[in-house]
This record gives C-alpha cells, sequence and structure tokens, in this order.
C-alpha cells in the first residue's frame, strides 16, 4: 500500500510503502525510494545513492529486528521539502542493533570489545544524520537524512566581479532588522567575505536554505544592514530546531570593515526581543574556548556557564573542497541565560549533586529537591539516538525514564561507537522524572563522565549531561573566561580523567 500527498505551496511531497519483512521485497523498496526521489528531480548520482543507502537501511532492519522466521511489516516513508530527503523505515521488531548485544554480556565493559559484523559503515558515509527513534509501543523507527543540492554562494557568484571590501563611513546608516527573504542571499555573502569558506555552519552558504530555515521557525535571524550600500552586513540568530522552549543562540558574524562598533551586541539585544516574543524559557549558548571573546559576550549579557563539551567541532572542517584544520576538536563552553521562571522538582543524582546545587544557584534558578522518593521505574522508557555526520558527533537522549534505560543506551553506544564511529558522544538523561543515581553509576562505568546540565531542553524538562569522548584533547589548549566558568571545567575534566583511569 502506499499513497502520496503533495503539497506544491511548501514544496513537500510524502510518499509511503508498507512491506512483508521479506529479503525479496527488496527490488520494491529500492523502486519506492528511486521513483520517489525521481519526483523531486534528483541527479542520477543522487538517485543510485539513495538506493544503496535504502539496500543498506533495509538489510541492517531486517538483520537486527526480526529473527529469520517471524513473519511481520515494515512501514517505509519518504519524506522531501526544499532542504532534506528523509527515508525512514518503521517496524516492531526487536530493540535497535540487538545482534550486537547477543555477543556481549550487558556487563560487559566498551573498552573490551571488538569492531566487526558493523554493518551501517556504508549508510555513514553517504547520509547526513541517522537517528534511531524509540515510539513505545507503536515499535521504533530508523530514520535517515539526506541533505538536498542547493546553490551555494559561491556558485551564484562565480565569474562576477566582487566588490572591494570598505569600511563603515556612517554608523547612523547602520539598522538592526528581523530577517526579510531578500536577506538571505546578502547573509551569505557576509558570511564568504568574512570567513571564506571555513565557516562550520554550512547552511548560511546557501542562500535558499537561510530562507527556509525562516521560515519554518527553526531560524530566527537578525541582520545587521547598511541602508546606503543596500547590503547586510552582520548577522546572529536563534536556532530551534525542534521548536522547544530553549533557543540556541549563535551563527554570529560581523563583515570585515564593521567591527569595532559594537554590532554584534546590538544584535543580541533585538535577539533577546525574539527570544521574549516566543516565551522562550531560555537562550543556549556554546562558545569556543580556543579564545575567550565569544565567551567574554555571553557572560556580558548575563548568561552563565551551565557545562563544558570536549570536542564538540570537528578537527577538519571542509566546503567546496576548501579544508581548514584545527589542532584538535574544538572544544566549548555551555551557557544559558534564563528568560522565563516555572517551577520545577528535580532527582538530583548523588555522584554530582553539589556541582549542580551550585550551577543552579549561579543560574538563579530555583527548583524544589525531591530526595524521598526512590522508587525505580516499573515500565520501559524511551531512549533516541542521533548522529551528525558533518560534525562526527553522536547524541544519546533519554526522553522517557524506564527500568531498560540502561540497555537501550548501551545499544545506542554501540551504534554510534563502533558503526558510525562517532568522535564524541553526548548523553542526556532528565532531572525532573525520578531519581536517577542507579543508572548514573552505570552509564559512568561505560566512560561517560558528567559534563554539566541543560534547563529545559528535552521536551521541556532539565537535564544532566554526560560526554563519551573517543579520542584525546589537550586541554591545556582550552581557554576559560571567569571563575564560575573554570570551577565547572576544572570539575568537568576531573570526571572525565576518573572514568577513563
Amino acid at each position: 500500500m502506499a499513497y502520496c500527498n503533495l503539497s506544491f505551496q511548501c514544496i513537500e511531497i510524502m510518499t509511503e510503502l508498507r512491506i512483508p519483512n521479506k529479503i525479496e521485497m527488496l527490488f520494491v523498496l529500492q523502486s519506492f525510494v528511486t521513483e520517489s526521489a525521481k519526483v523531486i528531480h534528483l541527479p542520477n548520482s543522487l538517485v543510485e545513492r539513495l538506493k544503496l543507502v535504502s539496500e543498506e537501511a533495509f538489510l541492517h532492519v531486517l538483520k537486527n529486528a526480526f529473527s529469520p522466521e517471524e513473519s511481520s511489516h515494515i512501514r517505509v516513508t519518504v519524506k522531501t521539502n526544499s532542504l532534506y530527503f528523509q527515508l525512514s523505515f518503521f517496524d516492531k521488531g526487536l530493540p535497535f542493533d540487538n545482534s550486537l548485544a547477543k555477543e556481549y554480556h550487558p556487563e560487559t565493559a566498551i573498552s573490551q570489545m571488538d569492531t566487526e559484523g558493523m554493518e551501517l559503515f556504508l549508510i555513514k558515509q553517504f547520509v547526513d544524520r541517522v537517528e534511531w527513534i524509540n515510539h513505545g509501543i507503536k515499535g521504533k523507527e530508523f530514520r535517515l537524512s539526506l541533505e538536498l543540492p542547493q546553490k551555494d554562494i559561491f556558485t551564484l557568484l562565480k565569474g562576477k566581479k566582487g566588490k572591494q571590501e570598505e569600511v563603515v563611513t556612517n554608523i547612523d546608516n547602520i539598522e538592526i532588522k528581523s530577517f526579510e527573504p531578500g536577506d538571505a542571499i546578502k547573509i551569505a555573502r557576509t558570511i564568504y567575505r568574512a570567513y571564506g569558506y571555513t565557516y562550520p555552519n554550512e547552511e548560511l552558504y546557501y542562500p535558499e536554505k537561510i530562507t527556509a530555515l525562516n521560515k519554518n521557525g527553526q531560524l530566527v535571524s537578525v541582520v545587521c544592514y547598511d541602508r546606503k550600500k543596500d547590503e547586510v552586513v552582520g548577522h546572529y540568530a536563534l536556532e530551534r530546531p525542534s521548536a522547544g522552549s530553549v533557543a540556541e543562540s549563535g551563527q554570529a558574524v560581523v563583515a570585515p570593515g564593521y567591527r569595532g562598533f559594537h554590532l554584534m551586541g546590538k544584535m543580541r539585544n533585538v535577539l533577546e526581543e525574539k527570544a521574549e516574543e516566543l516565551q522562550l524559557e531560555g537562550i543556549l549558548s556554546q562558545p569556543v574556548t580556543t579564545h575567550i571573546l565569544s565567551q567574554k559576550v555571553n557572560a556580558g549579557f548575563g548568561s552563565k556557564p551551565c557545562g563544558f563539551s570536549f570536542g564538540l567541532v570537528p578537527q577538519k572542517l571542509s566546503f567546496r573542497q576548501i579544508d581548514t584544520s584545527l589542532s584538535q576538536r574544538e572544544s566549548c563552553m555551555l551557557y544559558f541565560k534564563p528568560m522565563k521562571p516555572r517551577k520545577r522538582t528535580l532527582w538530583l543524582p548523588e555522584q554530582h549533586k553539589k556541582i549542580i546545587g551550585t550551577i543552579y544557584s549561579h543560574l538563579n534558578i530555583h527548583y524544589r529537591e525531591d530526595s524521598l522518593t526512590t522508587t525505580k521505574p516499573d515500565k520501559d522508557g524511551k531512549v533516541q539516538s542521533n548522529y551528525y555526520a558533518g560534525w562526527g558527533f553522536g547524541v544519546i537522549n533519554v526522553s522517557e525514564l524506564g527500568k531498560n534505560n540502561f540497555f537501550e543506551i548501551k545499544q545506542a553506544l554501540y551504534n554510534l561507537l563502533f558503526t558510525l564511529k562517532a568522535d564524541v558522544i553526548f548523553l542526556y538523561i532528565p532531572l525532573e522524572d525520578a531519581d536517577i543515581s542507579s543508572l548514573t553509576e552505570s552509564v559512568e562505568k561505560e566512560k561517560f563522565f558528567f559534563c554539566g546540565i541543560t534547563p529545559s531542553f528535552l521536551n521541556g524538562k532539565d537535564v544532566v549531561r554526560f560526554e563519551y569522548l573517543n579520542g584525546t584533547i589537550d586541554a591545556s589548549k582550552i581557554k576559560i573566561y571567569g571563575e564560575q566558568a573554570k570551577e565547572i571545567f576544572s570539575y568537568v575534566l576531573n570526571e572525565k580523567e576518573k572514568v577513563l583511569r
């Protein structure tokens, strides 16, 4: 059974296929995927790429979700818009990648495992994002996302003589305003002028992506506009990929020749007004630690440190075959600015109760602590994992606490670490549902280490953050601004070294 829903106004196509879980259905699946790709006129090279990816994904689902004699069905969906081709496999079979778990005892440490039999290697090479999503009694989903080709600013300006960079002559000509569709190409030009092709947020090189993301609310851009020259000379944005109660501020750029006029601060003021209009509970930011400037800017706007991320940014960033290399993966301080207060009851894990309490005190976020209820959940919870191919890191979200959390966390860790070769893996566990001291002890035995908290981050709930670092980071190259940030960094560094002993 298949159906198609087309909306030409938003250029979105949704198709669905339901097939038996039999290897004989592979060619039916591939025909479905390739014909769906041809409907939106993808080039043959991408069609062949999707055909290969669909085969690997289908075989992975068959192998890991069902026993050879089990008869069931798999629901396959393809969703496309102007930015992505998204392929999902839904089934009600065994937990994710269960075959890997069979090879090892539940208490086996990660360091004792080998990497044989990891069949998802090709998938990692050909898609931009991989997700494992637990839908509870409705089953689970294996989702692959591929970015569609767009015209980047280099292609749009190719053959055109670039303007010589001029300095601002009159600050009165500068206006801070909300994004308009006509600003998109001007933003891309500014990014190129400021960074060439070394800026890590690649969507800012694609005018169509900037427009689409602002239209659907995943990006809320503020621009610095030179009225006299009709040019955008600065950009700052709130990133809201899931439209949650917290947005991340970033993508802050000022064109050469316009620096030194405090335009970043003026854009940040307008951005915070946008956050208030959206009734956000807070603004998250992750300034780099190769220097203290961006950390200092965040502190100046009342943001407070709440965590640290080792190796968040890849050591080697590439765009259109132009590379820039850091001496190691870039680490980031995590800042948070509360915007809208709410009542919260928290269960703080015993292992990190003191530092978490200190962070909340610095943030001036009040909470009631429940230290009496320690009953373990008696039902299964929900765990979702994502892999961000362009950045080389994975994320594991415990969206609902349950008795199976540790098992599913390990399954997600195996996939991200051994199959997809993630350099860094972050784990988020809610603080507002039940006592997680036992779960904390279990994940730390698997070499996850505490790396902070984030308020209202996961489904509107506060979370404690853990990190698994698949490599080494030279901490002596990290620069931290402010005593509160140094206290958190020192604690996280000590925790990292402790779990790796």
